[in-house]
């Protein structure tokens, strides 16, 4: 993850005074988002849940404005095909099966499959 990433959601919530009634569903789902890579130290923007369809726009929105290119979707819901859809419809664009690596509880590298998505 880029500083330009980092630094667009760290002003996000300053800019929210971290109220997050100050932001949309989608934008702090984004900022979750953000926060599980923080977290995590996935080797790429990895995606592991997402909004409801309803508040995809603002989500796809908020990581477009971030600087963020591509997401690596983990997310195992009943509704991910119904997710894929309503990125499609965002403008965003399905790259491919990937797998990406993060250490697992244990601090042990892991792969985990996932989807890479490119957000156009």
């Amino acid at each position: 993850m880029n500083e330009q990433i980092k630094n667009y959601f760290e002003n996000l919530i300053i800019n929210s005074e971290n109220d997050a009634t100050k932001l949309s569903r989608g934008t702090l789902e984004a900022y979750w988002t953000y926060e599980f890579n923080l977290n995590h130290n996935s080797s790429e923007f990895e995606c592991n849940e997402f909004p409801w369809t309803t508040d995809m726009n603002d989500f796809v929105k908020t990581m477009r404005e971030a600087g963020v290119e591509t997401i690596a979707v983990t997310e195992t819901s009943t509704a991910l095909l119904e997710n894929l859809h309503k990125l499609a419809t965002q403008g965003c664009s399905i790259e491919g099966l990937c797998m990406i690596t993060r250490p697992d509880i244990w601090g042990n590298a892991k792969e985990y499959p996932a989807i890479r998505i490119r957000l156009n």
